[in-house]
């Protein structure tokens, strides 16, 4: 009985040290370094490269389609008047890169070197 006690916990422990081995996803907190090319502190002695790093739409610029209803606007002529402009869809771009001192949220791809940027941290 004792020894297939022993036998259980000695499985259990190889089952835990295996899932560490193989570095499940985990959340890290990095500090951008450089925007072009981007890098991201991660400690003292490790910067990501940008090969390594992955973005979500949160922290990269994008283009968005848009439409500008009701605006009004002042329309030059002989006597001014304010005209309200109907306007189609158009496209814009966000502006949302990360920028260099931004703390950010990551986490790490399970078991690999790659990490995907989700957001910014502030506080």
């Amino acid at each position: 009985m004792l020894a297939s006690s022993n036998l259980v916990q000695l499985i259990k422990k190889i089952a835990i040290d295996a899932v560490k081995a193989s570095k499940p996803c985990d959340y890290q907190i990095g500090t951008v370094v450089s925007e072009k090319p981007l890098k991201i502190k991660m400690s003292q002695s490790l910067i990501l490269e940008e090969e390594f790093i992955h973005l979500s739409r949160g922290v990269a610029d994008f283009k968005a389609e848009i439409t500008l209803d009701g605006i009004k606007t002042r329309q030059e002529t002989d006597v001014a008047q304010d005209v309200t402009v109907q306007a189609d869809r158009q496209e814009v771009t966000i502006h949302n890169a990360l920028k260099k001192g931004e703390k950010v949220l990551m986490f790490r791809k399970n078991g690999g070197h790659d990490f995907i940027v989700v957001d910014r941290v502030v506080g």
